[in-house]
Parts: C-alpha cells; sequence; structure tokens
C-alpha cells in the first residue's frame, strides 16, 4: 500500500512538474509556438514521459486550466473569507476574480498573442474557470438572499452576470473603469457590483 501511494504521489509530482514546464513555456513563447518537444525540454523530460501523461499539446492546455481553475477558485474563497456581510464577500470575490485574470501571464499572453486558441476554452460555459467560478458565486449569492442580505434575485442568473462582468475585464480593455487601479477597481465592485445586489434597509 505505501508504495502504490508513494507511486502516486511521484507521478503527480511529475505531472504537475510537466505543467509548470508548460506554463511557463507558454509565457515565453506563446501558446500556438509551442511544441511538445519544447515542453519536454523545458521539463527536462524525454518526450515518452511527456507523452504518458498527456497525449498532445491540447491535453496539456486543458490539464493547465483545470488546474488554474482550481487556484481561481481558492483566490476567491480566501478573498471573501476576509469579509463579514455577504456584499463585502461578493464585492472581495469579484475584485479578487478579476485581478486573478488580468494579471495572469499565462492567459494574458494566450488573449494577446493568440485568442482564438485560449479564449474559447476560458470563457466558454463548459470550461473549467468559468463552471467552477459560477458555482461560487451561485453559492454565495444563494446565501445572501436567504438571509436577506441581498435582493431576492435567481442566484444562478445572478452569479452569471458576476462571472460575465469579470470575463469582460479580462476579454476587453477597460473604457472607464480602470482594473489595474486598486482604489477605483474597489469603488466600482462596492457600489455597482455588491451594491447592485445589496438588499434595500429596512
Amino acid at each position: 500500500m505505501g508504495e502504490e501511494t508513494s507511486g502516486r504521489s511521484d507521478r503527480r509530482g511529475r505531472r504537475e512538474d510537466l505543467l509548470v514546464a508548460a506554463a511557463h513555456r507558454f509565457v515565453t513563447a506563446g501558446i500556438r509556438r509551442t511544441t511538445m518537444e519544447d515542453i519536454a525540454r523545458e521539463a527536462r523530460a524525454g518526450k515518452a514521459t511527456l507523452y504518458r501523461h498527456f497525449r498532445n499539446k491540447d491535453a496539456v492546455i486543458d490539464a493547465l486550466l483545470e488546474r488554474e481553475a482550481g487556484r481561481f477558485v481558492h483566490r476567491l474563497t480566501r478573498a471573501a473569507e476576509g469579509r463579514t456581510d455577504v456584499p463585502g464577500k461578493l464585492e472581495a470575490a469579484f475584485l479578487a476574480g478579476v485581478r486573478f485574470f488580468v494579471e495572469h501571464p499565462m492567459l494574458t499572453r494566450g488573449r494577446d498573442e493568440d485568442p482564438g486558441l485560449l479564449l474559447p476554452r476560458v470563457t466558454a460555459n463548459g470550461g473549467p474557470v468559468v463552471t467552477r467560478g459560477l458555482a461560487l458565486f451561485r453559492d454565495l449569492i444563494a446565501t445572501g438572499v436567504a438571509e436577506g442580505q441581498l435582493r431576492r434575485v435567481d442566484p444562478d442568473l445572478a452569479a452569471e452576470v458576476v462571472m460575465r462582468l469579470i470575463l469582460s475585464y479580462f476579454t476587453f480593455p477597460p473604457m472607464h473603469v480602470q482594473v489595474d487601479d486598486p482604489d477605483e477597481a474597489a469603488s466600482f465592485a462596492h457600489a455597482l457590483v455588491a451594491g447592485a445586489f445589496r438588499a434595500p434597509s429596512p
């Protein structure tokens, strides 16, 4: 049993090493220009090792997005935990979501250099980042509605609005709200994101 557990751990560790190498290569050289051979070389691994974990480059990209989806949700959860009321949690999670995308080196490189390759995987409803983000915001909003802290909105529809807003700042350059300015972004999130869902005072 111990050897089997150790073997699985080693495989997971090697797989993570390959993903780290792929992400670094995608940032420095671009996703489309990177080959499986490049990834193996970056990871100091043989091509056979890489192909044992990933059948092709598409599988590498999908695995990286699945990994980033977990990091995305973790980042939002950590941000929300720092606030006490649900509108505040929604505001903090929204800001963390925007920062995650606009500061992410691999996602922004893919967006700028080859949007047709990466953006559909990121923004599609079935993509892991969107799917897990929707679930987090849906649960958060449902809690706020049940507790009377948020307006009586449909949590699924409201979560979609929030995720679409986050993605809009990633896919399109900002026009009026400069999300790279922390104070301006926080003011916007407080007034027009959390503020829009906040239940009116009795």
